[in-house]
């Protein structure tokens, strides 16, 4: 074994070409490797992959030519851009009706790579909205400032005698503490008002009321992806916290996420995924209905999104425990044919339960899973992305989702 010290390299110049609409401290915000740096291949690489993942340009390129002198180099970034504006109109058809959804989102506002986006979801008995804006490199921190505002109506009169109202805002911020180490945290406040009529359950009554909560939530993520865009390889560990500061509940959520990647060949990639969330009072009181929670429909398709899990007086009022696992693998024989599309089988798995004002309504734990296709095809009017599922087992009061549907447009 002979070891040797390689050249050593250093770039001279890096141009940045073909960017008419964004800023150019945009694109020098995402490279790992800027001028006066050693260069490094692969950290060149990795930074195409980050400006690849900011979903702002239709290609990404580079050249690597001689500088001045033969230990310098000159980096040429070549991006072609792409319109940044979607409009999406989603829509759910199960066994007891249908759910619709709309979004608008802005990737690239004022060619700044500010993200803003707006969504609204509608069901039977709930109407949900958000806005979001996220600012990278806030004022030239190195940190992100993300803000958003968000109004749910949830009104059950008619099926169980009562009717939420929620209000609220938060402000979050992301910061890498150490290589690949990410600390996330965000305050948070809100107001709700809760009123029942004679129908609602007894706990029900007990909860009516103005209720007003500012909290304190943070995520450690340990992020080892070989690359944000396209991941093939490594894992993603996220642990979750929201700690009330001011609050007429006190209740506590714990929460972990783990996601492996494994590449089979460059032609197969795997993913495997676990999500888990607990939420308790500290002082031992219930928690609120509007607090508790549910499983994520990304995170169970095939099922109506909180529409599993214990049931009181016909209404789903969620748990305090939950647990998903997810499987999904690409479909590479169908990839070969279908050049524009992202085709993949799943696997989803999960579970709801525990009831704290009722210790007879948690025993409705049980194991919901499906199995299915999702596909993301990019058609001539936008991006359209759909999953047909087949639940495995489920329980009679589970309300599932056999076809889901998002086509958009982009502007």
């Amino acid at each position: 074994i002979e070891i040797t010290e390689t050249e050593k390299l250093y770039v001279e110049q890096v141009n940045i070409l073909g960017n008419d609409i964004t800023q150019e401290n945009v694109i020098r915000d995402a490279l790992e490797v800027d001028e006066g740096d050693p260069f490094n291949e692969l950290l060149h690489a990795k930074s195409l992959n980050n400006l690849k993942a900011k979903n702002i340009f239709k290609t990404v390129e580079s050249d690597v030519l001689d500088g001045s002198d033969l230990n310098k180099k000159i980096i040429n970034i070549n991006v072609v851009e792409k319109p940044t504006g979607e409009i999406m109109l989603g829509a759910g058809v199960g066994s007891s009706g249908g759910t619709i959804g709309f979004s608008v989102s802005e990737n690239n506002f004022m060619g700044q790579g500010i993200k803003l986006s707006t969504s609204l979801r509608i069901t039977e008995d709930t109407i949900r909205g958000n806005f979001t804006t996220t600012t990278p490199n806030y004022k030239y921190s190195g940190k992100s400032l993300t803000t958003n505002i968000q109004s749910d109506v949830v009104d059950k009169m008619a099926d169980s005698g009562y009717e939420a109202t929620k209000t609220g805002f938060s402000l979050g911020t992301s910061v890498e503490q150490y290589e690949d180490l990410f600390f996330t945290p965000q305050f948070s406040t809100y107001y709700e008002h809760l009123v029942t009529d004679v129908t609602a359950s007894d706990n029900l009554k007990k909860q009516a009321g103005d209720y007003f909560e500012t909290a304190f939530s943070y995520n450690i993520d340990y992020d080892k992806r070989n690359q944000t865009w396209q991941t093939s390889e490594g894992f993603r560990s996220k642990f979750t916290q929201s700690i009330p500061l001011v609050s007429d509940n006190w209740a506590i959520l714990n929460g972990y996420d783990y996601t492996k990647w494994i590449d089979f060949d460059n032609d197969l990639i795997t993913k495997i995924d676990f999500y888990g969330r607990a939420k308790n009072s500290l002082t031992g009181d219930d928690v609120r209905v509007s607090e508790r929670l549910h499983i994520p429909s990304k995170k169970l398709k095939g099922f109506v999104s909180h529409s599993i899990g214990p049931v009181d007086a016909d209404d789903y009022i969620g748990g305090n425990f939950a647990t998903a696992f997810n499987f999904s693998t690409t479909i590479p024989m169908l990839l070969e044919s279908i050049e524009t599309a992202d085709i993949k089988f799943f696997l989803d798995a999960a579970n709801l339960w525990g009831v704290d004002y009722d210790e007879s309504l948690g025993q409705s734990s049980y194991i919901r899973s499906s199995i299915g296709i999702s596909a993301n095809i990019f058609t001539a009017i936008g991006p359209l992305s759909m999953t047909i599922a087949q639940p495995i087992t489920k329980v009679d009061t589970d309300k599932t989702e056999t076809f889901s549907f998002r086509l958009g447009t982009s502007f």
